[in-house]
Formats: C-alpha cells, sequence, structure tokens
C-alpha cells in the first residue's frame, strides 16, 4: 500500500464522504438496519452515528490501516459492541450465514474484485438476510458515461482504487441476490461523472 493511500487519501476521503449528500444517504439506508450487522468498507467510521438502536452488534471490516485510524475515536463513541478487522470484502473470515444484514457504503467501487466480495456479502448473510448499499456508478445518460469510462483510470490513481463505471445492480444480480428495493437519484453538489447513485436492499 502506498504512502498516499494509507497517509493522505484517508483524509480526502473523510472530508469527501462527510458532505451533505452522503449524510442524507447515510440516513436513509442505515434507518432499518437491525441485529448482528457486517460493515463491508468501514473507512473513517462515518455510519456508527446513523445505525438505530436496532442493531444488536457491529462487525467492521476495511483494508486501509490509514482510515482505521481515523475511526477510531468514532469507534470508541459507538453504542453497540463494534469489532474490527483490517482484512478486505474479498475473502471474509466469518462462517456461513453469519450475519442479520450487511451493509456497503460507497465502497464496492472500489474493491479489486468485486465479484468476489458480492459471492461473500452472500455467503455470511443468514437465509432471510439483507444487503443495504448505497453505491455511485455508471451513469444511464450516455455521454456522462462515456466520461466515466474514459476517466476511470485517473479516479483511480487519486481515489485508491475507485471505478466510476461499475453497474453495482448488474453485479448485484450476477451474485445471485435480488433486488428488492431501489432508488436511484443525482446527488446534490458533486461533479456528474459522480453523482449517480442507486441505494437499494438486496436479498439472497
Amino acid at each position: 500500500m502506498s504512502l498516499y493511500s494509507r497517509h493522505v487519501f484517508p483524509h480526502l476521503l473523510d472530508w469527501l464522504m462527510s458532505q451533505p449528500a452522503f449524510t442524507l444517504a447515510r440516513e436513509e439506508l442505515l434507518a432499518e438496519v437491525a441485529g448482528d450487522v457486517l460493515e463491508i468498507g468501514f473507512g473513517t467510521g462515518l455510519n456508527i452515528d446513523h445505525y438505530p438502536d436496532s442493531v444488536i452488534s457491529l462487525t467492521t471490516v476495511d483494508v486501509n490501516p490509514g482510515v482505521h485510524q481515523l475511526a477510531k475515536k468514532r469507534l470508541e463513541k459507538a453504542r453497540m459492541p463494534v469489532k474490527f478487522a483490517l482484512i478486505s470484502g474479498e475473502n471474509l473470515p466469518m462462517p456461513d450465514a453469519s450475519f442479520d444484514a450487511v451493509v456497503s457504503t460507497w465502497t464496492l467501487c472500489s474493491i479489486p474484485d468485486v465479484e468476489s466480495a458480492l459471492l461473500e456479502i452472500r455467503r455470511v448473510l443468514k437465509p432471510e438476510g439483507r444487503f443495504y448499499f448505497v453505491e455511485h456508478g455508471l451513469s444511464p445518460d450516455s455521454g456522462t458515461a462515456r466520461w466515466q469510462h474514459r476517466l476511470t483510470p485517473v479516479q483511480k490513481i487519486i481515489a485508491d482504487g475507485c471505478h466510476l463505471n461499475r453497474d453495482h445492480l448488474t453485479l448485484i444480480a450476477n451474485a445471485g441476490m435480488t433486488v428488492i428495493e431501489k432508488k436511484q437519484f443525482l446527488a446534490q453538489g458533486l461533479p456528474a461523472v459522480g453523482a449517480f447513485m442507486t441505494l437499494g436492499v438486496a436479498t439472497r
């Protein structure tokens, strides 16, 4: 992992993901999460304050030790028991059917082998479990999509692996999950290439 990824990017990430457009989406997504929860790509811990009292326990994973350093203060204030592991979502050590819910907020865009990560998410969900996600991705506007394809190689460098052009609904379906709720919208205050959001819930 580069010095940029470990020491510079975490601060940029924390600033960007604290913007109002992201906060509003967090609040909406996490309002109904309950039970034993796994969060993939915990980042700097900005979701902590938005989990409802219905969450019994939270297990979090992230591959970047730099962002975890920024998350520690937020973890100390968590209302529920929290476990953290410095690992990738592509190869989870948790047993099958371990969690009532899995949460991913703007994380699938950055996982190198996102297909494997989604299969792991499906594996660790209980049969009745739910996958809660909000991601920026490929725009339905062809002009914007062309720029997303052009700029993704640059975005991957400056944003620690982030892709602008992933079609998350297709990826989730290909992993064998069924999207039962979805909302797609343009986030206010963001450039067009990063503004198209998909917020939803999927089941096994």
